[in-house]
């Protein structure tokens, strides 16, 4: 069997295509990620561990079996797109589990109540703490953001908050800043689930970033409540080469919440 397709304009073909891939999966029965922390899922993709569009091989060496959670995770991390990831995916749908979606300014205290709340085997879905663990050295608010770590983290987000349809255990928080009450309804409408509003107060918040040793955070505070009167609706994915500030908003200078 003989596939033309498309690939960055170019004409590429694969033969054998659907019986490489039933052979694959008799070769890689499960997935290789949940073997490693000794859990037994059965194999739903054949994964190439370094993608064709960064020149991998077409090669059983260089392909593994993958459950679709880790799957998604996966190709959430790897970026050959010239665009930037998308901060309100269309194809979201509802959470099949309990969900709060807890939103804020920065230093409205999101993590602290998601943190006493949360039982011992919840899902937390936080944007800081996705890019603390892609990169181990972030640190909110201590400088300027890296446009592909943030990126990368709006990747594994979104990953991770497809994959809430497909659980059954379990309850799930999403943290986000959300500042415009439609944004908060937009979430809210995708994801299903209950939603927390934290706010104490434009002093506290701005009194909480300089006690924390995150002064940075102040321009955060004053961002937020400026973004909370603009008028908002989902924005496509942007370019990769428009930065973001540490709150991941854009920093273009014809930004709306810029102008």
């Amino acid at each position: 069997m003989e596939h033309n397709r498309q690939w960055r304009g170019r004409t590429y073909t694969t033969r054998g295509s659907d019986k490489d891939r039933a052979r694959r999966r008799q070769l890689y029965p499960l997935c290789v990620h949940c073997l490693a922390q000794g859990i037994t899922r059965q194999t739903d993709e054949i994964d190439h561990i370094i993608p064709s569009g960064m020149g991998g091989a077409d090669t059983d060496d260089n392909t593994q079996g993958l459950c679709i959670p880790c799957h998604s995770i996966k190709s959430a991390t790897e970026d050959v797109s010239h665009q930037g990831a998308a901060n309100h995916p269309e194809w979201l749908k509802p959470s099949a589990i309990p969900l709060t979606i807890v939103r804020g300014p920065p230093c409205s205290g999101k993590t602290t109540y998601t943190q006493t709340h949360a039982g011992p085997y919840d899902t937390i879905i936080d944007l800081d703490t996705i890019q603390t663990t892609l990169a181990p050295t972030y640190r909110q608010w201590s400088g300027s953001t890296d446009p592909d770590l943030f990126n990368r983290a709006i990747r594994l987000r979104n990953a991770k908050l497809g994959a809430l349809s497909r659980q059954d255990t379990g309850r799930a928080w999403f943290i986000v800043s959300a500042p415009s009450p439609t944004e908060a309804a937009w979430w809210q409408g995708r994801l299903g689930g209950d939603l927390v509003s934290l706010h104490p107060g434009i002093d506290e918040c701005k009194r909480r970033a300089v006690t924390r040793g995150t002064p940075r955070a102040i321009k955060g505070v004053d961002d937020w409540e400026r973004a909370s009167r603009t008028p908002w609706a989902p924005a496509q994915a942007r370019p990769k080469r428009m930065g973001c500030d540490e709150s991941g908003w854009p920093t273009s200078p014809d930004h709306p919440w810029n102008a």
